[in-house]
């Protein structure tokens, strides 16, 4: 335990809590958007009912997750390792080919498990290969940020929000054809992303408190919950396109967590090491098994009323534990297999 706290101490706690909030979001978003699928019904006054109205707020507040996450590496900047993206890919293998052998034995299943023999090439865990290929990129977004002067990163930083961003938004509104119809899950956002975490490095943004930016994160949140509520009862519809990545409600929430915690200063090694399984709780709890299992067990689709506030600020820890313990279990097992493998990868291609 001493090793671990003298490992773990030195980082900035308050980025390494914004990872475990955001995962908590992702499960929370996860449980809701896939587990209780909550329908709008035109047919109740008030917006579609307590439940979706609900249901909506707490979707509202997890969706800015994964822009928080690309924020933060924009902010530290990826420095490619190969390592790290090896390891990674280790847990996913691992993970993926459990399912594999679950469908085909459990399920017989051979379709379904076809995908997950090469998980992030079939794209089975999207955030991953994208990253990936962030990860492939980010030594030439580095050079490009180091090259241009602030005005022109501005400059740069903001024409992408408004194509990518404001563009998108209005599309969704009149329902026109998106430019880049990935809704934000894909490079383009995550390299948009990248750049502006590296211009708040480099220059910073308007100095504000913590409290400040957590007033705007909440506020702009019922900004957009309102927006989209107003508009289903116009169009008799559930309309829910405000909570896609590439929303400006979005992405403006994802820069106000991040500068809310940007401004705290503290070290839990505790924290750290709980933030260091982010991913491997991403990659364990969102697949045709965990989601499934998760909606089973925590009986997601009776939740109702004040009990869908299990969904987000219970059920998520209690997920985000269950992981850690299995991929401790997991490295534990396979920790040297791997760095054998890794070594071995280094000495083959000389590499450092």
């Amino acid at each position: 335990m001493v090793g671990i706290i003298n490992k773990y101490n030195e980082r900035n706690s308050s980025y390494e809590l914004l990872r475990i909030l955001c995962m908590l979001f992702v499960v929370g978003g996860h449980l809701i958007g896939k587990g209780m699928q909550i329908t709008y019904d035109n047919t109740l006054l008030g917006g579609g009912g307590e439940d979706y109205t609900l249901s909506r707020l707490l979707y509202c507040f997890c969706t800015v997750a994964v822009s928080t996450f690309i924020l933060i590496s924009g902010y530290f900047g990826i420095n490619f390792n190969w390592r790290k993206i090896l390891k990674i890919w280790f847990s996913v293998l691992f993970f993926s080919w459990v399912i594999v052998i679950y469908k085909i034995i459990g399920k017989n299943d051979i379709k379904g498990c076809l995908p997950y023999f090469l998980p992030i090439i079939s794209n089975e865990f999207w955030f991953i290969s994208c990253y990936f290929i962030l990860c492939g990129l980010s030594p030439l977004l580095n050079k490009l940020v180091d090259s241009l002067s602030k005005r022109q990163l501005k400059q740069l930083v903001l024409l992408n929000c408004v194509v990518f961003y404001g563009w998108a938004t209005f599309n969704y509104i009149f329902n026109f054809r998106q430019f880049v119809p990935d809704f934000g899950g894909g490079i383009i956002n995550f390299a948009i992303l990248y750049l502006i975490g590296r211009y708040i490095k480099l220059y910073g943004l308007v100095a504000r408190s913590s409290f400040f930016w957590t007033c705007a994160f909440i506020g702009n949140t019922f900004l957009m919950v309102l927006l989209e509520l107003l508009y289903s009862y116009i169009l008799h519809f559930g309309f829910t396109s405000f909570e896609n990545i590439n929303s400006v409600f979005v992405v403006a929430n994802a820069i106000f967590l991040f500068l809310a915690f940007k401004n705290l200063h503290f070290h839990n090694c505790y924290i750290n090491y709980l933030a260091v399984y982010c991913l491997a709780v991403y990659i364990i709890h969102f697949n045709d098994v965990g989601m499934p299992f998760l909606t089973d067990f925590f009986d997601l689709k009776n939740l109702h009323g004040i009990g869908i506030l299990w969904s987000v600020l219970f059920i998520p820890p209690i997920v985000y534990l269950v992981c850690v313990i299995i991929e401790f279990i997991r490295r534990t097992l396979c920790g040297r297999m791997e760095n054998y493998i890794l070594d071995a990868i280094a000495q083959r291609w000389k590499l450092n």
